[in-house]
Parts: C-alpha cells; sequence; structure tokens
C-alpha cells in the first residue's frame, strides 16, 4: 500500500509520521524514544505504551530500538558496538565492512565507485536478519530506503520527495497529540468486543 506521509526525525530518539490522506491528517505515529504513541485522526482516541522493539516492530514490521529507526530513516545503518575488529572485505566493485556486535553480524556495504552507503544486513544468533538499502543518492542524501525483516516477513520502502536537513524542531513536535481517551497499544490492534 502506498502512503504520503510527513516525517520528522531528530537525534538521538525522537520520529513522528503523520499519515496524510486528501482530507487531512489520517494517522499520527511518534516517540520521544521512551513512549510511542498512535493517534488515528478520526477516532479521537490516543493509544500508547513504551517504545520497545516489540512495540516498534507493531507499526514498522521490524524490530530495533528507536535509536535503530532513527538511524535508518537518517539514511544510516543502525549503529553497533564493536566485540571485534572490524573487518573490510573488496568484491565485485563494493566495499564490505563486516562488524561483529554482542547479538550478531552486521555487514555495511558502500558502493566502489562512489562510496555512497549501499546498505546493511544484520544477522543475530536468534535467526533474525535487518536488510536496508541505499538509493537514489540527491546531494549526499539517499531519497529512497528499502528495510526487510526476514524473521517477521516484513518489507517497506520509504521514497522522499524532499528532505530538509538539519532544521530546528521543537520538541513539542514530538509530543503526543490530544485526545479525548488514551488506551493501551494492545487494544489498537484488538478486535472490537460486544
Amino acid at each position: 500500500m502506498w502512503v504520503r506521509e510527513a516525517l520528522l526525525v531528530r537525534r538521538p530518539d525522537d520520529v513522528r509520521m503523520d499519515v496524510l490522506s486528501p482530507f487531512g491528517l489520517a494517522l499520527a505515529v511518534g516517540t520521544d524514544g521512551t513512549l510511542l504513541w498512535a493517534y488515528p485522526a478520526g477516532e479521537g482516541t490516543r493509544y500508547e505504551g513504551p517504545a520497545t522493539p516489540a512495540n516498534i516492530a507493531r507499526f514498522l514490521g521490524t524490530s530495533g530500538s528507536v535509536r535503530d529507526l532513527v538511524d535508518i530513516l537518517l539514511g544510516l545503518p543502525p549503529a553497533r558496538t564493536p566485540t571485534a575488529p572490524a573487518e573490510l572485505h573488496v568484491a565485485g566493485g563494493t566495499y564490505e565492512l563486516v562488524v561483529p556486535f554482542a547479538e550478531g553480524v552486521e555487514r555495511i556495504r558502500f558502493a566502489g565507485d562512489t562510496l555512497e552507503l549501499a546498505g546493511a544486513e544484520e544477522t543475530r544468533a536468534d535467526g533474525d536478519a535487518l536488510r536496508v538499502a541505499f538509493s537514489d543518492y540527491r546531494d549526499g542524501f539517499p531519497h529512497a530506503i528499502e528495510v526487510a525483516s526476514s524473521g517477521r516477513n516484513a518489507h517497506a520502502t520509504l521514497v522522499y520527495d524532499a528532505v530538509e536537513l538539519n532544521p530546528a524542531l521543537d520538541a513539542t513536535l514530538f509530543a503526543p497529540p490530544p485526545a479525548g481517551r488514551v488506551l493501551p497499544l494492545d487494544a489498537a490492534s484488538a478486535p472490537a468486543r460486544r
């Protein structure tokens, strides 16, 4: 499904996505790194809960931390703390940096001619894998991002129409909107009971 969104991202862990319809705001989802909230505009109800990897996966299809999400939306692979020296491999006109970390291995690929980040793949000991691809670079920023998770069989593509780098963003933009009713995130996916 294709949707048009307005997306705000601020380091280290603020994200807001407004899903737009021809009639205005359809859905707003955001986090400040601690609280994850969703606001379907037509319902007058806001759903919220902790910004855990499991709750993030409910909305994005792939688990990860809020900081992982921020990195990906800003055109970077998720930052990992190496547990051993990284290795560099050169093959087929690309460079691959292999970074072992506590939960698995991250492989970061760069185009050999431009050195632009082409993508990253993360495999974990539990078998879950995350793949991110970056393309359509303009002014040094990827305007196309693909995210896939094999463990959840999920895939999403994000295409930026316009990007404004480093704007001043007020913290209130990331706060949950007021609502007449606030329910836990679990209630957002639970079927209505009669």
